[in-house]
């Protein structure tokens, strides 16, 4: 038996095919069906045009492309041999626009995207989540909406936002300008400890153990009940191999297979097609999805919040994974627990910002008279590792290149190794329990198809 279904409520849409035997399903299949082609838009044009154009790849993640866009551009002037000069106020004001990003993101899918399909499989009353109409419901989308304005207040807009150029930023705030948007970011803090987890930011920050999970009230600790209730702590494993590629909000990168190693070569990088949709040549008959595969080292490797913690060894959730593995709660616990690391870490970047410094600093060199470069950068976006390679000639993009954190972890399998998700849905009970799974890896269809 074989069931179809549209995955709708996530940032774009995909098709999810599943093969069933004995009520288990034995194959699954994750198709993004609407092909989008930033890549092949972004060939030839002038180099410069890509902080305009990458940025609206994802209303979501727009600021990790923008990033992802600016560093490229810095490393071809790098891999020429020149030194560009960025103040310590711009790069903060860079990074905190994306951790801005990344917390606005995370509220929403907890809210808007899981707890909706989780509550459906309780026996108990949680009206307050219903999409719409729920206090909890609309309480999260307010404040997902008040926390990215502390990023419009200097970045001018949000979503799609074009601040970041080579040498800085050209934005120039003033004092109040980041008080007011430290006052949103406080605001979110208050959120978190009243109606995420029920107690203060310090009090979650020295949770340590795994049964500490009962000092957790408010919606988090809904979460748990539901999530013991409905055994989400059993479904969702794959192949418990995690990466992380950049070094980004005091987080290191690294990979964890067996034990945790910091040597990562990009070079062992690589993206496969087999399953994929060709632009303009004869599609083989195996090609069912827009999205590649790819792979580190030959091998499957999950992005996000969840790795971020465990190469990062967060005790809490380290504890957790050490009980439940990859399964959806740790998942969904991890991204969760990011929310509050990430406020607090903000915090300490508006500290340090210096109002007094420049923004910009004009490269000696214009972009567009560097003959002929190739350069690649890493960030990490919302939901995993993100990679831009861009190369350049005479001024004109030949070849851009975006691996994204939905190809890390939703992309076909390749060869005989099932992909992250894949792996994880197979042996599911029924449809609404594979959704879940799916909605756990916080599905984006908009950034994958290129």
């Amino acid at each position: 038996m074989k069931t179809i279904d549209i995955i709708e409520r996530i940032e774009g849409e995909a098709k999810l095919s599943l093969t069933w035997r004995n009520d288990r399903v034995n194959d699954a299949s994750i198709d993004f069906l609407n092909f989008r082609g930033f890549e092949y838009i972004l060939e030839n044009k002038p180099i410069l045009d890509a902080l305009v154009y990458t940025p609206r790849i994802c209303g979501i993640c727009g600021q990790a492309h923008l990033l992802a866009t600016v560093n490229a551009l810095e490393n071809l002037y790098k891999n020429v041999g020149i030194e560009l000069e960025i103040t310590n106020k711009a790069k903060i004001l860079r990074e905190l626009g994306l951790i801005i990003e990344i917390i606005d993101s995370h509220i929403k899918w907890f809210y808007m995207f899981i707890m909706p399909d989780v509550i459906s499989q309780s026996k108990k009353d949680y009206t307050g989540y219903t999409p719409l109409k729920g206090e909890k419901w609309l309480e999260a989308q307010k404040v997902a909406s008040d926390t990215i304005k502390a990023l419009a207040i200097y970045a001018g807009q949000w979503p799609h936002t074009s601040y970041m150029v080579p040498g800085g930023v050209v934005s120039d705030p003033t004092l109040l300008d980041i008080v007011t948007c430290e006052n949103y970011l406080d605001q979110t803090l208050k959120y978190f400890e009243k109606s995420i987890a029920g107690i203060s930011i310090d009090n979650y920050l020295s949770l340590k153990k795994y049964d500490e999970i009962d000092k957790l009230s408010s919606s988090l600790g809904d979460f748990c009940q539901i999530a013991f209730e409905t055994k989400l702590e059993q479904i969702g494993k794959s192949h418990n191999r995690h990466i992380v590629l950049a070094n980004m909000f005091g987080l290191e990168s690294g990979i964890h297979k067996h034990r945790i190693s910091r040597k990562i070569d990009l070079d062992k990088i690589i993206e496969h097609d087999e399953f994929t949709f060709k632009k303009n040549k004869k599609n083989d008959k195996k090609a069912h999805t827009w999205s590649k595969s790819v792979q580190y080292n030959e091998e499957f490797y999950e992005v996000g919040p969840l790795s971020r913690a465990i190469i990062n060894k967060k005790e809490f959730i380290k504890e957790i994974h050490k009980k439940y593995d990859d399964s959806v709660f740790t998942r969904v616990m991890a991204r969760v627990d990011e929310i509050a690391h990430l406020l607090v870490y903000s915090k300490k970047l508006i500290k340090q910002i210096n109002i007094s410094e420049e923004s910009y600093i004009k490269p000696k060199i214009d972009i567009r008279n560097i003959d002929e470069a190739i350069a690649t950068s890493v960030v990490e976006a919302c939901r995993g590792s993100l990679i831009h390679t861009v190369g350049i000639k005479k001024g004109k993009i030949i070849k851009y290149d975006v691996i994204t954190p939905t190809v890390w972890n939703l992309g076909p399998k390749h060869k005989k190794e099932l992909g992250i998700a894949q792996k994880a849905i197979i042996g599911s009970k029924s449809l609404e329990e594979a959704k879940i799974i799916l909605r756990s890896f916080d599905v984006c269809s908009v950034c994958t198809t290129h």
